[in-house]
């Protein structure tokens, strides 16, 4: 298993992904994310904001493909 620091695009820092020998992502180690949920907690309070405000934060992370609160590094 090897850890990689990645940028992640919601958070706007650096986390670290752990990858198995494949380097499919196994865990996410970071402050904003939920482990056995999936869930980042910023892009789960975007949902709060309204229509407009996920709009603006999808367009942002250069996500328009995969809205919801899921890990966009998790499901990488």
């Amino acid at each position: 298993m090897a850890l990689n620091p990645v940028h992640c695009s919601v958070l706007h820092a650096t986390v670290t992904c752990e990858t198995d020998l494949e380097g499919e992502v196994t865990r996410v180690i970071c402050p904003e994310y939920e482990e056995p949920t999936g869930i980042c907690r910023l892009k789960r309070s975007v949902e709060e904001s309204g229509p407009l405000g996920q709009l603006l934060e999808r367009v942002s992370e250069e996500s328009l493909a995969a809205p919801g609160p899921m890990c966009v590094l998790r499901a990488a």
